[in-house]
């Protein structure tokens, strides 16, 4: 039983890992604010060619996008913190089981509020497009996306981003009855 406590734990840190993998690279919240001003600058002087849409369509492209956008920084946010925590509790000689699990439990929720909160932003997007729109609003916004990394990763342009190797987490083991 401790066992399969065990591997839950480990398999739930690790999910927990990559699932919030994008959301600690993310900038500060100022520098997040001028970024995202200007992608909106981007997207505003572009969508309407790309899509072959009026810019009244456009607009309530990015209406939507701001409506969604507050609560999004929101989930982030919560789901930073959550991982700050969990990173700290973990470090400890002798992690509280508990207390972790509660973490990793709203990280969870989190995380299927925010896939929720993502669905619900692309079906509203969706509705003002034809099927051929939407393919190409969706390769757009994929374009969009690597550009806007290969942009925060600085000048110099770092290159892929490669992953830090792994850290060595203590563990800590009862001492088995009779002292070894």
């Amino acid at each position: 039983m401790r066992l399969q406590a065990c591997r839950t734990l480990v398999l739930s840190l690790a999910w927990a890992v990559l699932a919030l993998g994008a959301a600690a690279l993310a900038q500060p919240i100022e520098e997040f604010g001028k970024f995202n001003h200007r992608l909106l600058e981007v997207k505003r002087g572009q969508l309407g060619q790309v899509l072959g849409v009026e810019q009244r369509t456009v607009e309530q492209l990015l209406d939507i996008d701001r409506r969604y956008q507050p609560q999004r920084q929101q989930l982030t946010q919560a789901m930073k913190n959550e991982f700050r925590q969990l990173q700290q509790l973990i470090s400890q000689p002798a992690p509280p089981e508990q207390e972790i699990m509660a973490i990793l439990s709203r990280m969870k929720s989190h995380r299927r509020e925010m896939l929720d909160l993502q669905q619900r932003k692309a079906d509203e997007e969706m509705a003002l497009l034809t099927p051929v729109q939407q393919a190409r609003y969706l390769m757009y916004m994929m374009n969009l996306v690597k550009e806007a990394r290969s942009i925060r990763r600085g000048p110099g342009g770092m290159g892929p981003w490669e992953p830090a190797p792994p850290r060595e987490i203590p563990v800590s083991r009862p001492a088995a009855p009779g002292g070894q």
